[in-house]
């Protein structure tokens, strides 16, 4: 009933017959809340698209990559001197790339975990029956 409601095909006589003010007031209600939720949740697909699309039209730039390379060749030839300043941001970015996060090693951690769980807890199935054989004897 209530996806009938999101879809416009229901009776709206059966709300009056319900109750005449709690009907149409909840059915109204309803409706309301719907179209916030689906148009709060269109918006922000949108907008998540959109940011995605700004973003790698920005990293993407071509003017960039010609201005790294007239650069460069400037640095190549002598042309122009590296400054302090450019090497300092050079060693960031270097720094920045070899970056090591240990949140993105956790699931192989984990992994190594339970693999070393899982051979203590075989090799100590395995001994426990020669435990019993060597008590039996």
């Amino acid at each position: 009933m209530l996806f009938e409601m999101t879809l416009m095909q229901f009776d709206a006589h059966q709300f009056n017959q319900a109750s005449t003010f709690l009907g149409p007031f909840c059915f109204s209600m309803f409706i309301i809340l719907v179209v916030f939720i689906c148009m709060s949740m269109f918006i922000a697909i949108i907008n998540d698209n959109f940011r995605r699309a700004k973003e790698s039209v920005r990293h993407n730039n071509n003017e960039d990559i010609i201005s790294f390379m007239i650069k460069k060749f400037q640095y190549w030839t002598g042309m122009k001197k590296v400054t302090e300043e450019e090497i300092l941001e050079e060693r960031n970015i270097q720094m920045r790339s070899e970056y090591y996060d240990p949140i993105e090693s956790f699931p192989d951690k984990i992994d190594q975990l339970l693999n070393a769980l899982n051979q203590i807890y075989i090799t100590q199935t395995m001994e426990k029956p020669r435990r019993i054989k060597e008590t039996t004897f």
